[in-house]
């Protein structure tokens, strides 16, 4: 054998390796809204390839791509949001694609979680439907239970089989697509104790709906915790801390205000006099006040165009007020802690008491 045979000896062997590897590789990517969505599938991308090989085929291994596409965080609804996500599946060359969104996704009066199509080998996750707790740890079990669902599906309905003339299709749509790895059929991700369905409910048998769209798999998020988990995570989207700084005048002219009213004895007997109760209900009074300024000031307050878009205004007004207030109660958080941090140091506790006549306690 010369040496040039041997050359090439070489690299058909490494050829053959590649392919064996690329053979027993599966790409999946993950398409994320920019903000929060973008920051858990960038740790999704990072945890997704040994977890899905530790509970799934060993032998097969996963190459995760993350790119972050403005498109899911837009008003798009389910399919179309699957489709712009396999289009950029074909784009990008993947086997499967799980896409995040920070949007409410609702169907036939639904709250929709996820959705699996298997005909797109594509899977969408609306992250507000898991809530504001734990989302890293509910986003992870999702991402892990919808890429089951499509492989699961695609092996077992043999969408990746080779067609007799040997060419191999996407969806019926006589483009090529390869053949996912592993034997056949076969799950995955084996059964596990926490999973999608346990805050959810998969909707089963599928209803026209799916079908017409598609869907092989379906999770919704039923009853009132599902809304106040929704509400919850559109609030948590919305990161109210970051209008934190925007109170920065508003805190520092109530703490002037209320540093100068500590010293005047006058307004330590008029709230002594007043009560607990009182004092609470100007307290929830001057929050609301605050929130609706802010609402009208700057035009947050949305009104619907027509009946169809009623359920939608509703909820977004919702969210925003929820988010509002949590702003200013994270401000009046900062401005109470300030308050109290001047009192401690500029009025003696035994003054204190002399004036008002009885212990002071942290209640009264």
């Amino acid at each position: 054998m010369t040496g040039e045979d041997r050359v090439r000896s070489t690299d058909l062997g490494e050829a053959r390796s590649t392919q064996r590897e690329r053979a027993d590789s599966v790409a999946l990517g993950l398409i994320a809204a920019p903000e929060i969505p973008e920051k858990i599938a960038r740790k999704l991308g990072g945890e997704l390839p040994g977890l899905l090989k530790k509970h799934g085929d060993g032998s097969v291994s996963w190459d995760v791509s993350v790119v972050v596409d403005p498109l899911t965080g837009t008003g798009r609804e389910a399919p179309e949001l699957l489709d712009a996500c396999h289009e950029r599946l074909k784009q990008e060359g993947w086997d499967l694609a799980l896409c995040l969104t920070d949007l409410p996704v609702y169907r036939n009066g639904r709250l929709v979680a996820a959705d699996a199509s298997a005909a797109r080998r594509v899977a969408a996750l609306s992250l507000p439907a898991l809530g504001a707790t734990r989302l890293d740890s509910w986003a992870r079990e999702a991402a892990m239970q919808l890429v089951a669902e499509l492989y699961a599906k695609i092996r077992e309905s043999g969408e990746d089989e080779p067609s007799p003339d040997g060419a191999k299709t996407d969806s019926g749509a006589g483009e090529p697509a390869r053949r996912l790895p592993g034997p056949h059929p076969r799950r995955l991700v084996r059964p596990r104790p926490v999973g999608l369905v346990a805050p959810f409910r998969r909707v089963e048998p599928p209803d026209e709906d799916m079908k017409d769209m598609g869907i092989d798999a379906r999770f919704v998020s039923p009853g009132g915790r599902g809304h106040l988990r929704l509400c919850s995570g559109m609030v948590l989207a919305n990161r109210p801390w970051k209008i934190l700084p925007s109170f920065k005048g508003a805190v520092a002219g109530a703490f002037a205000t209320g540093a100068y009213a500590l010293v005047i004895p006058t307004i330590w007997m008029l709230a002594d006099a007043v009560g607990s109760a009182r004092l609470l209900l100007l307290m929830v009074a001057a929050i609301a006040s605050m929130v609706v300024w802010i609402i009208v000031a700057h035009h947050l307050w949305e009104r619907p165009n027509d009946q169809e878009a009623r359920h939608w205004t509703a909820l977004y007004n919702g969210v925003i007020v929820l988010t509002i207030t949590t702003a200013v109660l994270f401000a009046y958080a900062v401005l109470f802690a300030l308050i109290m941090l001047a009192a401690s140091v500029f009025v003696p506790t035994s003054y204190f008491q002399s004036t008002l006549k009885h212990p002071v306690r942290p209640t009264t």
